[in-house]
């Protein structure tokens, strides 16, 4: 499905701007260009990934609700959504402190919420999501197109790799599936319990033991 294959390559490039920017806190805000650098950071994460990327994910989430048999109002859509509108706050909040030692901390969290937050997007919410559009009879789907501004800010996210080469935090544990969400077993019981039918439990467990 195209819209979901565009959406794991702007993946790609937001992991990559992920680790651009946990480098830009690891070098620290007294770098002779820190602040050009995290204005543009700010600029890539506000203009592509919120404004653009996010909006584009949310058509796929309405599709899942009305065409796939997903509950919009519980489950990993309801988290995924909140951890959108989380974006904003804190990148207000870099944009106001600028470039100070306050900033590192607050650039390497907005950091690792990315790279969790993408994890789960690709473990759980793309596989399903695929398959569940086509058993609801729907093969293609058109998200919002990319505006000459979003264009410039995709463009400007890969300078910024390459100004900023990624690097990983090395205390963030990543993982596939449910269970490394912090919302698993509090406010989300997992894909299996919130969207799998009787009938899904009994196929994917048939599948495992054959």
């Amino acid at each position: 499905m195209k819209i979901v294959d565009e959406i794991r390559e702007e993946h790609r490039l937001i992991n990559r701007v992920a680790g651009s920017l946990f480098r830009w806190a690891a070098r620290g805000s007294e770098h002779p260009d820190a602040a050009g650098d995290l204005d543009d950071l700010v600029r890539f994460l506000r203009v592509y990934v919120h404004g653009f990327h996010h909006h584009r994910e949310e058509v796929l989430f309405k599709a899942l609700v009305e065409h796939g048999e997903v509950p919009g109002d519980h489950g990993p859509l309801v988290i995924l959504t909140q951890e959108h509108e989380g974006v904003p706050p804190v990148l207000d909040e870099l944009a106001s402190a600028g470039a100070c030692a306050g900033s590192e901390s607050a650039a390497k969290r907005l950091a690792a919420e990315i790279w969790l937050h993408l994890d789960k997007e690709e473990t759980v919410l793309l596989p399903e999501a695929e398959r569940r559009l086509i058993d609801g009879g729907i093969r293609e789907l058109e998200g919002p197109p990319a505006s000459e501004e979003v264009e410039a800010a995709r463009v400007l996210g890969l300078a910024l790799v390459r100004r900023l080469p990624p690097m990983d935090d090395p205390n963030l544990i990543r993982g596939d599936g449910c269970i490394p969400c912090p919302a698993f077993g509090d406010t989300c019981h997992g894909i299996e319990t919130e969207w799998w039918s009787d009938w899904e439990m009994e196929h994917h467990r048939g599948l495992d033991e054959g």
